[in-house]
């Protein structure tokens, strides 16, 4: 389980810590009065608050799926 959670863990660390560059499909325009400098690092701050709690989601996510993976091998 602990493995599980860390594998996902460490998924959702390095998915939330990508570069701006990649994450952004559509390439979004600063909002009226914003600069393009002023618009991503107001975007970088609102990612980097958020990249804690994405990990602990992929954490918790991957224990319920080590929990589910051994409850299928206790079955066999």
């Amino acid at each position: 389980m602990a493995t599980f959670a860390f594998a996902a863990g460490y998924v959702g660390w390095r998915r939330s810590t990508k570069p701006l560059y990649r994450r952004l499909y559509v390439e979004v325009d600063p909002p009226e009065g914003m600069t393009r400098r002023q618009y991503e690092r107001q975007l970088r701050k609102r990612l980097k608050r958020w990249r804690i709690v994405t990990t602990v989601f992929y954490a918790l996510a991957g224990a319920v799926g080590g929990i589910l993976f051994l409850m299928v091998l206790a079955r066999r």
